[in-house]
């Protein structure tokens, strides 16, 4: 990943006067005097080449760690001096520098003869104390003789601080393949990364699991092994240890793929050091191996899944072989609101349909006709005509929602249909402006036709990502287990496949908003991390900010004060009639549950301020299984949001673009036209002013 942007281009200078370019002439000799070192290609008058770039060796440090920055010229007739750059290093968001005015040091540690320019040169070597986010680097290039600054370039580069104490090096089962029943022996590698020795540590083996998304307490001594406690390490101190039994294998009815676990824990059991994942392990039922199944990077999990026939009856057969084609950029309207149907005619035979009659109804939900129209009379349509472009208008009704349905007949002069086709319409009411909050990049999906309805109908939407989802299949995606490095790379990844997918549903970028927060993480951010002061460090990123380039605000402290602040100032600026969050307590996932704490706590000082009106309205996911989840104060009451078939299949494609979230395999069980959804549910949440601080600890 490259952090670094282009900065620095020099410009042709030209004159049509001939005295001007006399006296710019003489102007370029004596500034070329002065700038002796530098080479020709640099002067005034001198061809615009390609930008200087900068580099760190890796995009993440942990505290103690040297950083190597490398200059990227355009060509080698470009290389300086290194003592023409003077180097700046800051805190992303700050303007106060941490180094200032560095010269890059000794070569690089990768094999560059030290007399390179080219290569890794030594910046800044990180203090322990160091705080932990995202930093920027500033390079001004100065004539090394006279100290003139010749060009300031802020932010060429960034790089991520972080902090982590202990490392699982290692996870590997005895063997890769087992019979249900079969003991799993294990071997775990782990090491102290501090200049602290660390004591009671408590290593867990189990199936792959994150102990953030269901609480697993209650497992240990059942399917969670303690492999070892009251663990010491001393400082750099590496340790590796092999268990005879470490899990059992399960029964299963076919071959499946399973994955295991590694957890460093504190002594308490409330704060995880580190988490690692073993290799694939294959589990078969006795005497049974087939059929074998696929890992989750393949697009079907196994060979019976291939479809080969679903997409062919994508869309419903229209008659008259596609005589009539409609305009499906706008399917989604607004309860009351007048509904413009495009569509276009084309006579698709070699026979001339003559004094052809072409009629538009609305179909209601009710399957009755509310109105009706005649579009054109007495027309011609033979195969060379070019297509007739027409667009009906219909009045829909104030207070009904649902799914409607515009018809369009092509019939002779007798009478006669034929072609016909339709376009399906979905209708509900609809707010004046939308901020979405998400715990996940991919938690859209459960709004994505409301989504689409507020971009059709040019209704101002936002959409808010709180976490980055940085943990979230990371292992899967590398095929190893996820360090800071790793773990900063996934979720920057995730980050780009909901632009990507919201993009396809016509979200632009700059709608679309992230806070950083730790996948997994936001628990303990809003019950144990309440005060700037005192932030969390996250497990994977082991960083205590947000880490990530592009933010709504660099470096976020992970703590409540911080959260609740930045969900304020997104909410006072974009004023929304309609908040939607996540239900509380979601299905789960502790980053959905405290998606809604986040939100509903910061619209309750909004409104304690007279920032946001009362009436205010906040939606919140259906719950599935309420009698599963603890009970709230709160109140609700259910809606469902009717979907267009087109507005749909938007939605299901757009699902694809999270790949790292299984979305390969989403295209690989494609939907049919019939088999879409075409609705949405969603929960007024009609007390939320109340309630303040029921979910807070002490």
């Amino acid at each position: 990943m490259n952090h670094c942007r282009e900065t620095f281009r020099r410009t042709t200078y030209r004159s049509a006067n001939p005295q001007k370019a006399l006296a710019f002439a003489l102007l370029s000799t004596l500034l070329a005097v002065s700038w002796v070192v530098w080479p020709p290609s640099t002067k005034l008058n001198a061809r615009p080449r390609k930008s200087l770039q900068a580099v760190t060796e890796r995009i993440t440090y942990n505290v103690g760690d040297e950083v190597w920055l490398k200059i990227v010229f355009p060509s080698p007739e470009d290389v300086h001096t290194l003592d023409s750059f003077l180097l700046t290093v800051r805190f992303a968001g700050e303007e106060k520098p941490l180094l200032d005015g560095a010269i890059l040091g000794e070569a690089t540690r990768l094999g560059v003869p030290p007399t390179a320019v080219y290569g890794y040169r030594k910046l800044w070597k990180v203090p322990l104390d160091a705080r932990t986010g995202r930093y920027e680097i500033d390079l001004r290039v100065q004539d090394p003789r006279s100290q003139q600054v010749i060009q300031d370039l802020p932010g060429i580069c960034s790089f991520v601080v972080h902090r982590q104490a202990v490392q699982i090096v290692s996870v590997e089962t005895v063997g890769a393949y087992y019979t249900s029943g079969d003991v799993i022996g294990c071997k775990v590698k782990i090491e102290n990364l501090g200049d602290h020795p660390l004591q009671g540590l408590r290593l867990e083996f189990s199936e792959r699991y994150w102990p953030w998304i269901a609480q697993q307490t209650e497992r240990v001594g059942t399917n969670i092994e303690t492999l070892q406690s009251e663990m010491t390490l001393e400082p750099h101190q590496r340790k590796s240890a092999s268990f005879s039994r470490c899990a059992e294998a399960k029964g299963v009815n076919q071959p499946t793929i399973r994955q295991f676990a590694a957890v460093v824990w504190d002594r308490a059991r409330k704060n995880v050091y580190a988490i690692a994942f073993s290799p694939l392990v294959f589990i078969n039922p006795p005497g049974v191996d087939t059929p074998k199944p696929y890992p989750g990077q393949y697009i079907y999990p196994k060979l019976d899944a291939v479809n080969t026939s679903s997409y062919r009856q994508f869309h419903p057969g229209q008659f008259g072989s596609g005589a009539i084609q409609f305009d499906t950029g706008h399917t989604m309207f607004a309860s009351g609101a007048e509904a413009t149907v495009k569509f276009s005619a084309v006579n698709p035979t070699d026979t001339t349909w003559r004094r052809v009659s072409v009629r538009a109804r609305l179909v209601g939900p009710n399957e009755k006709e509310q109105a009706k129209q005649v579009v054109a009379e007495q027309v011609d349509l033979n195969l060379h005509n070019a297509p007739l472009e027409e667009e009906v208008k219909f009045s829909l009704p104030q207070d009904v929602s649902g799914l409607y349905r515009a018809q369009v007949e092509i019939t002779d002069a007798s009478g006669q249909l034929l072609a016909a086709n339709a376009l399906e319409l979905g209708v509900n009411p609809l707010p004046k402006s939308v901020l979405l909050f998400c715990a996940h990049e991919d938690d859209d999906g459960t709004q994505m036709g409301m989504i689409r309805a507020a971009v059709e109908n040019h209704i101002p939407l936002h959409v808010v990502y709180l976490t980055s989802g940085d943990a979230g299949a990371c292992d899967r995606y590398y095929e190893h287990s996820c360090g800071p490095a790793e773990a900063l790379n996934f979720g920057a990844l995730r980050m780009e496949e909901a632009r990507a997918a919201l993009g396809h549903l016509g979200v632009p970028r700059e709608n679309i908003l992230f806070l950083g927060l730790p996948d997994g993480g936001s628990g303990k951010i809003w019950y144990d991390y309440p005060r700037l002061s005192d932030p969390y460090l996250s497990v994977l990123l082991a960083s205590d900010h947000a880490p990530y380039d592009g933010l709504f605000r660099p470096n976020l402290p992970f703590a409540r004060e911080a959260v609740v602040e930045a969900v304020e100032e997104i909410v006072k600026k974009f004023q929304p009639e309609v908040v939607f969050t996540a239900h509380p307590p979601a299905e789960g996932h502790i980053d959905h549950i405290v998606n809604n704490y986040f939100v509903v706590k910061a619209l309750q000082q909004l409104l304690r301020e007279g920032a946001i009106p009362a009436n205010l309205e906040v939606r919140v996911d259906r719950i599935f299984d309420p009698k599963s989840h603890p009970a709230t104060p709160y109140h609700y009451e259910d809606h469902v949001f009717h979907v267009s078939g087109e507005a749909m299949a938007l939605a299901q494609e757009a699902g694809w673009y999270y790949q790292s979230q299984g979305g390969n395999r989403a295209e690989g069980n494609l939907r049919t036209w019939d088999q879409l959804p075409r609705s949405e549910g969603y929960r007024k949440m009609l007390d939320w002013k109340e309630h303040d601080g029921w979910n807070e600890k002490e």
